[in-house]
């Protein structure tokens, strides 16, 4: 239960994702070395993290190498907070990514409904008031 609590409390604060590292420019693509470099990550932890989280998948040119697009950058820092930042293993990340994506889902189920609920209402004042 701790544990589910500890991860609500990293999930409330996700949007402050590496506040030491600076996103780069606003290019289309990043090489592993650019990206190896700026979050000081060995090209193999890189790849191994490819074979692990199947949403990180960067990718490659004509002549193989890995292209890194902004979204494979922000799934990047979110495991570079959990490894490094919090200390959590390959399994707990992936635990604490698949229920933040959970919980995004959730928000724009709720939404969506929400809004359902709103229209029939404002539907339903408008037929009133006629």
């Amino acid at each position: 239960m701790s544990e589910n609590k500890e991860i609500q409390t990293t999930l409330d604060g996700i949007s402050s994702f590496g506040p030491q590292q600076a996103t780069p420019s606003k290019k289309l693509y990043y090489s592993i070395k650019e990206i190896s470099e700026k979050y000081n990550v060995p090209y193999s932890t890189l790849r191994f993290w490819e074979e692990e989280f199947s949403k990180l998948r960067p990718h490659r040119n004509q002549r193989g190498v890995r292209m890194y697009t902004q979204q494979n950058i922000d799934l990047l820092e979110k495991i570079i907070f959990y490894t490094r930042d919090r200390g959590y293993s390959i399994k707990q990340t992936k635990q604490a990514l698949n229920s933040q994506e959970t919980i995004q889902e959730n928000r724009t189920e709720l939404m969506t409904s929400l809004l359902e609920v709103r229209n029939f209402l404002m539907d339903l004042k408008l037929k009133l008031s006629e």
